[in-house]
């Protein structure tokens, strides 16, 4: 496409730039098959990245199929690794984190969903986004929200469309390939999300609500009985005092089977941790490599040299404002002479010290400031003139001797408010012309009142401006576990899964040793993770190709832990398993033989007595009045939710006549309806309809993706063999 740009108000700041290319990376180049379809998602083993065989044995060949076409793991594992390159050179980096292949992994799957399942939907239904209609989300009068977020001002708060022009510019006339296939995916993330939008709108208008239904939630609302009720709650019986043996439970779950219909595949687990974090002896260990390394880093004549040798990080050459340092380090960086070095500095876990190894020019000022952004309310000469006022009598306050921050905070109504309006370290040119030509043209200290496009700014100078750029040698060391670290905790794991090898000695060896045992009770075929722990794709995939009983070898989750886990319980979808609903089973066969007593004495109590008050006596339980219970409204005074019985209610017209025993969700029940209020007559039903509509609308936005699946028999095999 063709972009037309216009004149541009002022530059795009260098850290809103930085933001803006981290968001098109997110959004595009690891979002773009994933917006709308909620989907979970498998995780391909390392034998892919290694090109080593994908299916260990296995006869399976095809990771999935989608309305009777195959889709090939080697044309999956294409896809996949085209994804991987292409990150690799978009990002610069030579590997990547578990975190972002797990990432391109869900992307390549959404992406094989799209090509095979949405791409034909929307082309049957004729469904496209133009040329022109594609510019108007990107720079004309309808401005994509994910367009909107990615060019604001994370400083500021604001959006400028001047923004999206420079920076399409830039990107247009430019040569960097990498910006250009990153704005083409961002590009492609919009398209995809609007086809979405416009099919899910298909569907949305396709529903609607009834005049019956309508008409129905009325009555459901609006007709009340007034009800006396003796209730024989569920819980007044203790749960062992009901005991049965399998032979009993097996036998109620086969006259229940639907009921236990499983809905997913899923897997129960117990497993153990043990922590291999950094130690605080781990963390001194780093602590004084870096104080060790100050006097050597002070006398080393080759800064590059001695960077990439002894550096978690390689040098960078590039000369850096002073916004790109941290500012802890910022002021000794740029005030003292080439060839000191600052730190060690412990941030976001590494120790760190930096050797100015050169200075230069910049061709613009750096500058700092805060502010406190008074907004005009309103579009009147008054609403300026109230805004205008505000903001003098804020500097007269300042003047005075008020603390600025303290101020900010209380008036400010942009997003710096929170850190006392500090706009931080920022280039010439990056904030709108006033604002800039004011900061630019004052001294540090100064106070002052200037009027942009967005308000009246009460600016604080805090910064001396400078064009002076730093390259400052990095030397840094992550804190890691070490070794003895590692170990202790590799051996302890070992020495329980060794004495494990079974569910009973995995149970008794937990007790014994007084380890915490946790429970992943619905471990999902797709997940990544285990309740509690990220990357724990290793122990998901054990879990789906062991026996229940079978108790997992030391396994690793994330990169700091070691887990040993035993499977208690497998759930295959649609399929109704014994021993996976054991636990729901022996519950309600509790219930239901609550139930069947409560009923039994309740009957018997009714055969000597006609009214409510001798079947209370004779029960020794209390007549609860309900002056008003409705269908929709199942609640029940002293017993709680219980639609059963309040659909009962709602089923009778008879008055005064005792009734019972009637077996609800948390109790047995004997009732008497003494009054019934039908609903009032409605002029219309527009109201219902609407709220009907609109949750249908919400059900269809949110599960389409669910149902078209189930109706191209979308199938999913890499649990097989990932």
């Amino acid at each position: 496409m063709t972009f037309v740009l216009s004149p541009l108000i002022f530059a795009l700041p260098k850290k809103l730039e930085m933001a803006i290319l981290t968001k098109i990376r997110n959004r595009s180049g690891l979002a773009i098959g994933a917006v709308g379809l909620a989907l979970a998602l498998f995780v391909i083993s390392d034998a892919v990245n290694n090109n080593m065989g994908l299916f260990g044995g296995s006869q399976v060949t095809d990771v999935g199929e989608i309305d009777g076409e195959k889709i090939s793991a080697k044309e999956f594992d294409a896809k996949y690794q085209l994804n991987i390159d292409n990150y690799l050179k978009r990002s610069g980096q030579e590997s990547m984190d578990e975190n972002t292949k797990t990432q391109l992994r869900d992307q390549t799957w959404n992406q094989v969903l799209n090509d095979f399942l949405m791409a034909k939907q929307y082309d049957g239904l004729g469904l496209t986004v133009s040329e022109d209609e594609l510019s108007d989300m990107v720079f004309g009068n309808n401005i994509h929200p994910q367009i909107r977020q990615s060019f604001t001002d994370p400083n500021t708060g604001m959006f400028d469309i001047n923004n999206v022009k420079r920076y399409l510019k830039q990107v247009t006339e430019g040569t960097d390939e990498n910006a250009k296939a990153q704005w083409k995916e961002f590009e492609d993330y919009i398209v995809t999300e609007t086809l979405q939008r416009k099919y899910a709108t298909l569907l949305k208008k396709g529903v609607y609500g009834t005049s019956l239904e309508a008409k129905n939630l009325y009555a459901s609302r609006s007709q009340s009985a007034e009800v006396n009720l003796i209730a024989m709650p569920y819980f007044t019986i203790a749960d062992s005092t009901i005991t049965a043996d399998d032979n009993e439970l097996k036998s109620y779950f086969k006259k229940n089977l639907d009921k236990y219909k499983e809905k997913e595949n899923s897997r129960k687990l117990e497993f153990v941790v043990w922590d291999f974090a950094p130690t605080s002896e781990d963390s001194a260990v780093v602590q004084k490599w870096a104080f060790d390394q100050l006097p050597q880093f002070q006398m080393a004549e080759n800064d590059t040299a001695y960077v990439d040798v002894n550096s978690d990080v390689k040098f960078d050459p590039t000369p850096k404002r002073r916004s790109e340092y941290p500012e802890s380090v910022q002021a000794k960086l740029f005030n003292d002479s080439v060839g000191t070095v600052v730190g060690p500095l412990f941030e976001n876990g590494s120790w760190t010290l930096f050797k100015i190894s050169g200075v230069k020019q910049d061709s613009v000022f750096s500058m700092k400031a805060s502010h406190i952004l008074i907004r005009v309310e309103g579009a009147t000469d008054l609403d300026t003139s109230n805004a205008q006022k505000k903001a003098n009598d804020i500097l007269s306050r300042i003047k005075k001797g008020e603390d600025f921050a303290v101020l900010a905070a209380e008036f400010g109504t942009d997003g710096t408010k929170d850190r006392g309006g500090d706009l931080g370290w920022f280039t010439e040119g990056s904030m709108v012309k006033e604002f800039n030509d004011a900061v630019k043209s004052h001294n540090k200290g100064d106070v002052f009142v200037t009027k942009t496009q967005f308000g009246f700014h009460i600016i604080k100078v805090t910064g001396d401006k400078s064009k002076k750029t730093v390259c400052a040698a990095v030397l840094s060391r992550a804190v890691g576990a070490s070794e003895k670290t590692t170990s202790i905790a590799f051996n302890e794991a070992s020495q329980f899964a060794a004495a494990s090898r079974n569910a009973e000695d995995f149970a008794k060896n937990v007790e014994e040793k007084k380890i915490v045992k946790r429970i992943g009770e619905f471990v999902r075929e797709t997940d990544n993770f285990l309740p509690g722990y990220s990357e724990a794709r290793e122990a998901v995939r054990w879990a789906y190709n062991a026996k229940v009983g079978d108790v997992s070898d030391v396994l690793t989750v994330g990169e700091d832990k070691y887990v040993i886990l035993t499977l208690t319980a497998i759930r295959e979808k649609g399929k109704s398993n014994f021993e996976a609903a054991k636990e729901r089973v022996l519950n309600d066969y509790r219930k239901d033989k609550k139930a069947e007593q409560m009923s039994e004495k309740m009957t018997k109590a009714m055969e000597s007595g006609s009214s409510l008050d001798a079947l209370s006596k004779s029960l020794n339980q209390p007549v609860t009045p309900v002056p008003s219970l409705t269908f929709e409204n199942a609640s029940i005074p002293y017993i709680g939710f219980d639609p059963i019985f309040a659909g009962t209610v709602a089923g009778t017209s008879e008055i005064n006549k005792v009734k019972g025993p009637i077996k609800g969700d948390a109790a047995v029940y004997a009732y008497q309806v003494t009054k019934i209020s039908p609903a009032a007559p409605a002029a219309n039903y527009d109201a219902q309809k609407a709220e009907i509509s609109n949750t249908l609308t919400q059900k269809i936005e949110y599960n389409y993706f669910e149902v078209l699946k189930e109706i191209k028999k979308v199938k999913d095999n890499r649990h097989l063999f990932y």
